[in-house]
């Protein structure tokens, strides 16, 4: 297999290229706009470990806790208000359809008087089970300044994995279901009865759906309660709307969160799930592993949020020393990315 040499400056410009543009294009930019030339099996096997090394090291940063937990890592904010997002996205992998979970986190620092908060954001993106998302959230979330800031909030929608995670993980944040998913639910059940567009249904939800944004969870409920079912459809229809609000009703306090100056919706997140992942991940004729996506992901994290650079600083000999250590333990994992690594690492 062909060694290509490649300098540190070129491995950067490698990873931001391809965390950005599919890697047909990345190598087509590099050498038209860099003068980089590098192959595509080059530059897939470099992203994708660089990536494998970053989420290793995202593993590293929980430290065991006398065996029966993790300590979070150390922080570096100390945020006035840390607020933790989080969604999912479907996205094609191993042949079938996978979720990603997507969690950001965005911690607020500075002076209210002064209006002189300033708005740290960062995101992970992850195609794992839910135990090991969550406590990767949690570490980002701790990393950011969860664990002091006096006031924190997980809003989300109404997904029932989403909220075992946000008490499993955030049991000190305030709980805050996406005002506008359910909007969403009413305007199901409305249409369901009033048929769809008509004035019936905008005039019933408005008003429905305004009570609720006053934090009147009663009066909403006895409104749905009024609605005549006569049908199986309809029946259905205003039992999954009030169930949605029984089970949600913990968390719909709007009036109290808006006065605290807190989001109601979690536009944040569904929009990193468009930009972060479906831009990159759900072009035509894109074909991923599982791991080979997550890897990407991970890199392309760390340039959204502005850590690349700080990050890559220390990549050339800690990834050839995480490289060699991969070798070691499974010499059959000793593919071009290995002889990336070393090629980096001696230029």
């Amino acid at each position: 297999m062909a060694c290509y040499p490649i300098t540190p400056e070129a491995g950067r410009l490698v990873a931001e290229e391809t965390a950005e543009r599919s890697y047909d294009l990345a190598v087509s930019h590099l050498r038209k706009s860099h003068r980089v030339t590098v192959g595509k099996e080059l530059i897939l096997g470099m992203t994708t470990s660089v990536g494998a090394y970053w989420l290793e090291q995202d593993k590293a940063a929980l430290q065991p806790r006398n065996h029966v937990g993790f300590a979070p890592p150390v922080a570096t904010l100390q945020p006035k208000t840390c607020l933790i997002f989080a969604d999912g996205v479907m996205i094609h992998t191993d042949g079938a359809w996978h979720e990603a979970r997507v969690g950001t986190v965005r911690s607020e620092c500075g002076d209210d008087k002064h209006d002189k908060r300033q708005r740290h954001k960062s995101s992970i993106a992850r195609l794992c089970p839910l135990e090991e998302f969550g406590l990767d959230l949690w570490r980002k979330a701790h990393q950011m300044g969860y664990g002091t800031a006096p006031v924190s909030a997980f809003i989300a929608d109404g997904s029932h994995w989403l909220w075992n995670l946000a008490q499993d993980r955030f049991g000190r944040a305030i709980p805050i279901l996406d005002f506008w998913h359910l909007c969403e639910h009413v305007g199901n059940c409305a249409k369901e009865f009033f048929g769809e567009k008509t004035p019936e249904t905008e005039a019933w939800s408005l008003k429905v759906c305004g009570t609720l944004r006053a934090g009147l969870v009663n009066d909403a409920l006895k409104e749905v309660e009024r609605l005549a079912a006569r049908s199986p459809a309809k029946r259905n229809a205003k039992h999954e709307l009030i169930t949605y609000l029984n089970n949600n009703r913990t968390r719909m306090d709007y009036p109290r969160y808006e006065a605290m100056g807190l989001p109601i919706g979690s536009g944040e997140v569904e929009a990193q799930c468009k930009t972060l992942v479906q831009a990159r991940c759900k072009q035509a004729g894109m074909r991923w592993s599982r791991s080979g996506a997550e890897q990407l992901l991970r890199v392309r994290c760390a340039v959204r949020d502005g850590s690349f650079d700080a990050m890559f600083n220390h990549w050339p000999t800690d990834l050839a020393a995480w490289r060699a250590r991969q070798t070691r333990r499974n010499p059959a994992t000793s593919t071009v990315a290995n002889t990336t690594a070393s090629s980096v690492a001696m230029n």
